[in-house]
Parts: C-alpha cells; sequence; structure tokens
C-alpha cells in the first residue's frame, strides 16, 4: 500500500500516512496558501487507504495553527476516515491533541461537525503529537 511521508515546514505540517501499519499523523502548523497543492495528494493516498484499510486505523492530529482553507481539508480528511466505520471488524481511534482552549474548542467542533468519534487529548509539553504513549 502507498504511503506518504512530508516533512514539516514554516507553513505547512508534518504528514505521516504509514498505510502499512493503519497509523496516520498530521502536525504542525498548516498555512499554506494554495492548500489543494498540499492536501489534494495526501487526500488521494488516505482514499486509496479507506478501500481496504488495515483491521486497526490510528489518526493523530496535532495542528498548533491552520488557516480556513486548511480547516476545509483537515474536515474533508475526518469526513474520509469515517468511511472506516462502515466496514464490519476495522477499528478507527482518532486523537486530537490540543495545547490551549481554542484547540480545544476546535476538537470539540471537528467531533460536533464531522461525526467522527475523535478523543481529545491535552498535550504533553515538549511532546504535542501524544508519541510518547504506546499504541
Amino acid at each position: 500500500m502507498e504511503s506518504l511521508h512530508i516533512a514539516e515546514s514554516a507553513k505547512s505540517p508534518f504528514i505521516n500516512f504509514d498505510c502499512d501499519n493503519g497509523f496516520f499523523e498530521i502536525r504542525g502548523r498548516s498555512i499554506i496558501e494554495n492548500t489543494f497543492s498540499f492536501y489534494e495528494p495526501v487526500f488521494k493516498v488516505l482514499s486509496n487507504y479507506v478501500k481496504t484499510p488495515a483491521d486497526k486505523t490510528t489518526v493523530h492530529l496535532s495542528l498548533d495553527y491552520y488557516n480556513t482553507s486548511s480547516q476545509i481539508w483537515i474536515y474533508n480528511i475526518l469526513k474520509e476516515f469515517n468511511k472506516i466505520n462502515d466496514i464490519p471488524g476495522k477499528e478507527l481511534n482518532i486523537t486530537w491533541f490540543y495545547s490551549d482552549s481554542d484547540l480545544l474548542d476546535a476538537g470539540k467542533d471537528f467531533q460536533n461537525v464531522s461525526k467522527v468519534p475523535i478523543e481529545l487529548k491535552e498535550a504533553k509539553e515538549g511532546c504535542d503529537d501524544g508519541s510518547d504513549e504506546s499504541l
């Protein structure tokens, strides 16, 4: 299965879509001007993955800031992940890591509008992606 890794920049987030192991991470800032050119390949890999996902899919979202056009892509990505919930025997775990009340509210908003089960978890200092936790 095709995986995708994109290094973080000052304006774009770190992307780690490990399709073979069912682990997906988006971390950092997303203040990209042309969000289509950045997120379209990400969405394409995800769309292929959800057709035959791993038995367990884990998603970590840890964004410290994003613009409105990035917010739309994040919502669409969450909707795409939600397709896994319709496949019997498949498990989907999404965690939204937040570092302040605005990001907590954003996570709650994504929970409400996307209908995706999202766990909200306060980011640990120095480790905002939850990578210190065993999966």
